[in-house]
């Protein structure tokens, strides 16, 4: 260990990890206390665990409470208190800690009048674990510096081979069927009209999508556009609500089988499109200043002028009675007036602007992740069969691969750009959106990598990451930020981990082909491939793990809870971590192709189980991943 000083280091900076979680477990104090905004003191709080009695030693008050919410919606952005500890003045919000003599305090709820604050006295185990966490990056990436390890010996003895590049990839008319709708043209304009849907503002357009998407499983039906699929339920809605229960048996009682509760669903969602309680179409300042968004069958609030009461009941009753008389251009001219009374009706409150809808719009036509998918596989294909000598030698071949890929790449780039954009937050809040982050890094490493192998095998990482986005519907959902999903320390462990996630599919891929090969030459290669690949994979992890543990804690004063995600996390580390220590004499035989290769393909069902089943079958804080 002399010898390998940052390997030393990595095994120290785990011991004082764990002493650090036990000093917490045994000495660290937890607890809750609500506070009232009468601005009275207190000096105890309900402790949950620890040692000692459950007090402060100083006065706490709250001085006051605020809630922001995202431009032009009633959706929370942040909650906050202004505290006063003592003679210490603070400001507590989500991601944000307030700190007083080691007493910690994070911002958990807020009610009429008080605030909720969980309370954390820790500071020499947090300081512990703190100090391994700083140790332990420190080992990892010094590891990859030191010289008397085996895994610089795979690396000299590749030396000059493509593998150090490979590396650094790791990371209103009848249609054809008799269905009322819109013409084309006047319901493309419907699809411009603002609408507050899934807690954000967006085109109907975007409303159309996933209504269309979610009653009939694709973005059109019988021909008709999205925008006409909607018109046809708001204007037409006991004509479409027949054609749907015609091909759609009513739910069984009691059966609780996939396809019932998704029949249960659409049946919800066309009640919500029948009372019209979807169509959140027209904004109200409310007497407090907020805005509101009230649906075409919302009832009106005691302050709102006449004039809005009157144009929100007439608006769409108006446009069905031009619809009906055939006057397509008078129901435009209706809609086109609807814009433009939701930016008056609005006030203060800045609505996303025309050109943002626009794009939004444009984007939804063009933003397919499952056309991504389709020419990655086509890639993965043509690069694997190039690096087992299946031919397609042609020189041009190969140049318009490696233009396509680059092609392919600048394409999910737009499309998380553009989220991006609209959704004013990075794109890792969710399920499909950490997929296409994940086919981007892979795309980015078959990009840059030279080795046919592995760039085909990259390529199948990128069409598997983008399948699975894609089964989200045709468009990414958008949707608003969880107020403790604010914090940057949040981009940076997804970001991490799933870049681990791809070097462990890459690994698998590649076991994949190394078994099905009878080229004994090609599986020797690839076990070395996989070795080297294993270290920084394992670190990657490791990396997102503990930085997801500092966020945690920053956000509900705890870095460790056992939730289900978090353990599934552990476990799959454990398990990547033994083939890792094959320079060691009772792990040799992880140095044997075969076993490593199997070894390899079983343990990529422990990161699939922590994607899927962790985030979508257990109860946990990660579900809304």
């Amino acid at each position: 260990m002399k010898k390998r000083p940052f390997t030393l280091l990595i095994h120290i900076a785990l011991v004082i990890i764990v002493a650090g979680a036990c000093v917490t477990h045994f000495f660290g104090i937890q607890g809750r206390v609500t506070l009232k905004e009468t601005g009275e003191s207190v000096s105890s709080f309900e402790k949950s665990s620890g040692p000692g009695d459950s007090r402060f030693p100083f006065s706490l008050a709250l001085e006051e409470i605020e809630i922001s919410y995202y431009p032009g919606t009633s959706t929370p952005m942040d909650y906050s208190s202004s505290l006063r500890a003592g003679d210490k003045l603070m400001r507590v919000s989500m991601n944000r800690v307030g700190e007083k003599d080691g007493w910690r305090f994070y911002q958990t709820g807020l009610g009429p009048g008080t605030s909720t604050l969980s309370v954390s006295h820790d500071p020499w185990g947090i300081g512990i674990t703190y100090t391994g966490y700083l140790l332990l990056g420190i080992g990892m990436v010094g590891f990859f510096f030191q010289r008397n390890t085996p895994w610089r010996a795979l690396l000299r003895g590749l030396r000059g081979g493509t593998l150090a590049l490979a590396l650094a990839a790791g990371c209103g008319s009848m249609g054809a069927e008799g269905l009322p709708v819109m013409q084309r043209p006047l319901a493309a304009n419907l699809g411009k009209v603002r609408v507050y849907w899934n807690d954000r503002i967006c085109p109907l357009q975007t409303m159309a999508y996933d209504v269309t998407s979610a009653l009939y499983g694709s973005g059109s039906y019988k021909g008709y556009t999205p925008e006409q699929v909607l018109s046809g339920w708001l204007f037409y809605f006991d004509t479409w609500e027949r054609d749907f229960m015609m091909e759609h048996p009513a739910p069984a009682k009691g059966d609780s089988s996939r396809k019932n509760r998704r029949l249960s669903e659409q049946l919800a969602l066309i009640r919500l499109l029948g009372t019209g309680e979807a169509f959140r179409i027209y904004p109200y300042q409310t007497a407090g200043g907020n805005l509101e968004w009230l649906s075409l069958t919302g009832r009106r609030p005691s302050q709102m002028s006449l004039e809005q009461w009157r144009f929100m009941q007439t608006t769409m009753p108006r446009v069905k009675t031009r619809l009906l008389e055939g006057r397509n251009r008078a129901a435009d001219e209706i809609l086109t007036e609807l814009r433009e009374e939701q930016e008056r009706y609005a006030g203060d409150w800045e609505l996303p602007s025309t050109a943002l809808m626009e794009a939004e719009r444009i984007f939804n036509r063009a933003a397919r992740p499952g056309w991504g998918a389709a020419v990655a596989f086509i890639l993965a294909v043509f690069f694997i069969g190039l690096g087992l000598g299946w031919g397609c030698e042609s020189g041009w071949l190969r140049i318009s691969a490696l233009a396509l890929s680059w092609l392919t790449l600048l394409y999910v780039v737009a499309i998380m750009g553009s989220i991006w954009v609209m959704s004013s937050h990075l794109p890792l809040s969710n399920g499909p959106e950490t997929m296409m982050f994940m086919a981007l890094a892979a795309l980015l490493g078959g990009c840059i990598c030279r080795g046919s192998l592995i760039k085909g095998s990259l390529m199948a990482v990128a069409a598997v990451s983008l399948a699975v986005a894609a089964m989200a519907g045709r468009t990414p959902r958008m949707e608003a930020l969880m107020p403790v999903l604010g914090s940057p320390l949040l981009s940076v462990h997804v970001m991490v981990v799933m870049c681990s996630y791809v070097l462990f599919l890459l690994m698998a891929f590649l076991s994949g082909i190394a078994l099905c090969s009878r080229s004994e030459e090609r599986r020797k290669y690839l076990s070395v491939v996989n070795r080297l690949l294993l270290t920084p994979a394992v670190c990657l992890l490791a990396a997102g793990i503990f930085s997801g543990a500092v966020w945690a804690n920053q956000s509900w004063g705890r870095y460790w809870g056992w939730d289900p995600k978090e353990t599934c996390a552990l476990v799959m580390l454990l398990v990547y971590s033994l083939p890792m220590h094959w320079g060691c004499r009772r792990l040799s035989c992880f140095r044997r192709p075969e076993l490593l290769h199997w070894y390899l393909l079983g343990a990529v069902f422990t990161v699939a189980f922590t994607y899927f089943g962790a985030n979508y079958l257990l109860p946990g804080l990660h579900s809304y991943a």
